[in-house]
């Protein structure tokens, strides 16, 4: 039996949308472009809501020069000729913000036209990056960025707008501790991942929330297509597939940082033996303060 219909079966009914497969699905599908639609309105609070999107070939964004996958991306535009560019990631990278820089440019530089005509008149870029780890030192949940002047805060254009995402920022235990709409639409994809609640559960939770109609419904459109068991035999494959790396993923990055934190660990305490070897201390006292043999230490 497939693991997606053993879910079902135990009450785990819900999809995870930090799948690729299954973000694509929820936000990057024309049957659900409302879901998509619904949540760019909620993170960007627009003067004029977006009432219309397209979805554009996501293969204009290239890979990166190693070759890596870009694990969630969708690409579409509004009826003023916005472009939305929302890419999900999960593994910890460190050049997390060159990436979507560079990907932003891309966008920008396929919109110049061959010709003397053309007076460099481009759209207006957003690249939203939802990431599942911090990248900062301090990090809050939502960074907003802009091209303008150091200390005067002038922006020399609104063309380019990147917002970054660390989604483990949101300590939330309920909807209601979600400060902004968009929390809550995050809180919502999050407690999905967690598998820890039911759809009927969550959807409980959106019905007693008091959020406008509007609102209301695209929060139930995401949990009513994350069902598992809506799911076609086809979807629901392919849904196990991409589960299956995600999770093996997930499995060899926790192992590299266990091991990392072993290394940093044994490294530090030989530091510790030298600096206290230098001081004469016993080495049967290093050992123990240390975890070193005796041996490990008269080699030190």
């Amino acid at each position: 039996m497939e693991k997606c219909e053993k879910d079902v079966q135990q009450g785990n009914n819900i999809m995870n949308p930090f799948v690729d497969w299954g973000f694509k699905y929820l936000f990057g599908t024309e049957r659900n472009k409302r879901n998509l639609v619904g949540f760019l309105n909620l993170l960007l609070n627009l003067e004029h809501p977006i009432i219309e999107i397209k979805y554009l070939n996501n293969e204009n964004i290239p890979m990166d020069a190693e070759g890596r996958e870009c694990i969630f991306d969708i690409l579409c535009r509004d009826e003023a000729g916005a472009k939305f560019l929302i890419e999900v990631q999960n593994s910890n990278i460190h050049y997390i913000r060159n990436r979507i820089l560079y990907y932003t440019c891309r966008l920008i530089d396929q919109m110049g036209q061959i010709g003397d005509t053309w007076n460099y008149n481009i759209d207006k870029v957003y690249s939203i990056c939802l990431m599942n780890f911090i990248y900062e030192h301090k990090p809050i949940l939502r960074r907003d960025f802009l091209l303008c002047e150091p200390g005067t805060n002038h922006i020399l254009t609104d063309r380019i707008n990147i917002i970054m995402l660390q989604l483990p920022c949101l300590q939330a235990k309920s909807i209601e501790e979600c400060n902004e709409l968009y929390e809550k639409l995050l809180f919502l994809l999050l407690q999905m991942k967690s598998g820890m609640k039911t759809i009927e559960e969550l959807k409980r939770e959106v019905y007693e929330h008091g959020l406008t109609d509007e609102i209301r419904e695209t929060f139930l459109n995401v949990l009513e297509e994350a069902n598992l068991a809506a799911l076609s035999k086809t979807d629901k494959v392919q849904y196990e597939a991409r589960l299956k790396r995600y999770r093996d993923n997930r499995a060899c990055l926790d192992y590299a940082i266990e091991q990392g934190i072993e290394q940093g660990i044994a490294k530090r305490n030989i530091e510790i033996a030298k600096s206290m070897k230098a001081e004469g201390l016993a080495s049967s006292l290093i050992a123990n303060c240390t975890g070193l043999s005796l041996e490990e230490i008269e080699k030190l």
